[in-house]
């Protein structure tokens, strides 16, 4: 009632002009007050809680004047009403002199006592309390092995801050059921004499060229490579603003340790890593094979794993902290050159002849199998199409604990009961030769008499076109399916329309959206997927090539092996979206291929640089491991970042995420990753705290693991 009598008076003291009259806003400042006040009377609650506090400082040390003050007297400071503060960021402990200099004050001290007069909100207990603390800060000052006192004026600084205050620590059971997996946190890297080298080249250059700095030792301690990765970095800045007023010392810069070789790269070849931190996350990222991984294992598979996945079951995701920028660069690309080196690079030396298949060849190697609108596109559709009889045809819940072997053999039977019934489109004409449109054909003609195919096609929705026209062709075969007339059966179509059942990521996204639009939507992203070189030559090494076009059965058996399903069901469960149409967008973008490439100096084209010449740098992909740190970038950058924070947080690729403090605070990483390693440790334990908090959360990688396991 109030709203309606008031807001044609707001309204005329806007009208002059579209501009506020004088005095203006001090009447609409007393009908917010008037407002906040109605709405405090009609609001009585019995407990407060104030989430991450120190975001709301203004509600703590307000003046009861505003409206803010108003709120915090009427509810946080009235003896009816509890108030319970959370927060999981501790105040710093101590700032240094540089600090306090910079500010005039020891900011995190005056807001430590900003709330401690909140919660006790008694005089005397104010005074005793900051009485008792400035007591413990002298005691500190005169600390030695002679006077002691501090001990006892600790005793009663806690006891005094206990009143009001209190905390919880992160339960640790053990380590094979904790949610960060420390099992190798305490082991001691081993050096080399490469890592050492990289140091003393560094140095050496340094004083070759004349120049009056040091190479700080994190630096070398953090990467490999120095003058490939640190481009925003000053010590570079000033080797580079040296060597262009003099030019005739470039070659001094050639160290071995200090650059990336283009035709390691290019080749294949086995890049020394150089760098004992490096070596260590290697060994964990590619522990039991795991670069043929393209997704993370079910916590809870629906049957027992097989192929790779078996040696993998707890594989998890890695996320790295590093102080330094130019160490999520170096990850990004060294973690994800090796991980094609070990799959693409494999097949790359079986080669006889490596023309065009190196690794900058525009061409990548291996050359994709699975193609869209193009001849001989037909096995596609065994991945692409939504078979409502197929996606019946398997219940995970009901074959719960029963092995593959046994769910194949009774969804077999039934298959070829379905199968039976199609022998009257087998044209003896044909004689014996064997037919491969029955892999495709075989559920559109089980689907047949249901309106699922109908529904599809006659829906007219734009943004469809694209997946319509993948099936398009297999309409005809539909439409035209009374005068079908096909060849004999192949030996294996039983085995190849079980695995469909079982794992086509169609099939598998039609159980999980219900919608056939949205599943064959999903189905043409996960084979973009299959169709990556990384992909395509995983498959191959574990499976073996028999021909090109028999590769789509070779990607069911390894979706049936890696519980796809399972991973989907999930991720499902994860995202917690109500909405179909909403939850396949957000899966979609999380899938979709977004390979980026990262820029890396080489010794070639910093002499190029030097002299004026345009030698561009060499550009090394990153797919199984990314970097996450902050640039001065457009919005494209940021909307990568975005991009990069969803797909770590989906099942699928990458598998590392290195990142700088900016992934630290108010970011979740926790849905596929229960490994973290601090490249460089921070400088105070809140920053420590604040990482590990990422993974460490509700519903974490862990956490499902040790419910499944139970």
């Amino acid at each position: 009632r109030l709203l309606l009598i008031l807001f044609p008076f707001c309204y005329e003291i806007k009208r002059n002009g579209n501009r506020y009259v004088k005095g203006s806003y001090k009447i609409i400042g007393r009908l917010r007050q008037i407002f906040a006040e109605i709405s405090i009377e009609c609001f009585k609650p019995d407990l407060i809680i104030m989430d991450e506090f120190q975001r709301f400082k203004e509600l703590i040390v307000a003046d009861e004047d505003t409206e803010t003050g108003l709120l915090a007297s009427r509810f946080l400071k009235s003896n009816n009403v509890k108030t319970l503060l959370l927060s999981a960021t501790p105040y710093k402990l101590y700032q240094t002199l540089e600090e306090m200099s910079e500010s005039g004050m020891d900011e995190h001290y005056s807001e430590f006592l900003q709330v401690m007069n909140f919660l006790f909100d008694d005089e005397e207990k104010k005074d005793r309390f900051k009485e008792i603390w400035s007591n413990f800060s002298v005691a500190l000052r005169e600390l030695s092995s002679k006077n002691l006192t501090v001990v006892n004026v600790k005793k009663a600084a806690e006891d005094s801050m206990y009143e009001g205050v209190c905390r919880t620590e992160r339960l640790i059971v053990d380590r094979k059921s904790s949610m960060i997996d420390d099992t190798k946190a305490k082991k001691n890297l081993k050096l080399t004499e490469s890592d050492v080298l990289s140091y003393i080249e560094a140095s050496r250059l340094i004083a070759e060229l004349g120049q009056n700095f040091s190479v700080p030792s994190d630096y070398v301690k953090s990467s490999p490579y120095l003058l490939s990765f640190m481009d925003n970095y000053q010590l570079k800045r000033d080797l580079t603003r040296h060597l262009k007023k003099n030019s005739h010392e470039i070659r001094k810069a050639r160290k071995q340790h200090l650059w990336i070789e283009k035709a390691v790269i290019q080749q294949y070849k086995e890049l020394p890593l150089n760098n004992a931190r490096l070596k260590a996350l290697r060994d964990i990222a590619f522990e039991n094979k795991a670069e043929h991984l393209l997704w993370i294992p079910p916590s809870k598979p629906y049957y027992e794993l097989g192929g790779v996945y078996k040696n993998n079951p707890h594989y998890s995701k890695v996320l790295v902290f590093s102080a330094w920028e130019m160490v999520p660069r170096m990850i990004a690309t060294t973690i994800s050159y090796e991980a094609e080196r070990l799959t693409v690079g494999k097949l790359y030396n079986k080669e006889q002849d490596k023309t065009g298949k190196d690794y900058f060849a525009k061409i990548r190697f291996p050359v994709r199998r699975l193609k869209f609108n193009q001849e001989g596109s037909q096995p596609l559709f065994t991945l692409l199409y939504p078979s409502v009889t197929l996606s019946g045809l398997y219940d995970p819940i009901r074959y719960m604990g029963i092995s593959i072997k046994e769910i194949k053999r009774k969804i077999s039977k039934e298959i070829e009961s379905f199968l039976s019934g199609l022998t009257k489109y087998i044209d003896p004409k044909l004689g014996n030769r064997t037919d491969t449109r029955w892999y495709y054909v075989a559920p559109m003609l089980f689907d047949k008499g249901t309106d699922s195919i109908n529904a599809y096609f006659e829906q007219d929705k734009p943004e469809e076109k694209m997946h319509k026209a993948s099936l398009l062709e297999f309409y005809s075969y539909y439409k035209d399916s009374d005068s079908l007339r096909l060849g004999r059966m192949p030996k294996d179509l039983v085995e190849v329309l079980t695995n469909m059942t079982l794992a086509s990521p169609a099939v598998c996204a039609l159980r999980v959206f219900s919608d056939i639009i949205m599943a064959s939507r999903f189905a043409k992203e996960m084979i973009n997927i299959f169709n990556t070189p990384e992909a395509i030559s995983s498959i191959e090494l574990v499976y073996g090539k028999s021909n090109d076009d028999a590769y789509y059965k070779n990607v069911l058996k390894y979706s049936v092996d890696g519980n796809i399903q399972a991973v989907l069901d999930e991720y499902v469960h994860m995202l917690n979206e109500q909405q179909p149409d909403r939850l396949c967008e957000k899966m979609c973008d999380a899938i979709s291929l977004n390979i980026a490439s990262y820029p890396v100096d080489t010794y070639l084209s910093f002499k190029n640089e030097i002299e004026g010449k345009k030698e561009k740098k060499i550009s090394i992909r990153s797919h199984f491991a990314a970097g996450f740190y902050n640039t001065s970038g457009d919005r494209k950058t940021s909307q990568r970042k975005e991009s990069l924070r969803n797909t770590f947080n989906s099942p699928f690729r990458p598998f590392v995420l290195a990142t700088t403090s900016i992934g630290q605070e108010g970011l979740d990483f926790h849905y596929y990753c229960r490994k973290i390693i601090h490249w460089n440790l921070p400088s105070n334990p809140i920053d420590l705290e604040q990482r590990e908090g990422r993974i460490n959360r509700y519903k974490c990688l862990a956490i499902r693991q040790n419910i499944a396991k139970k």
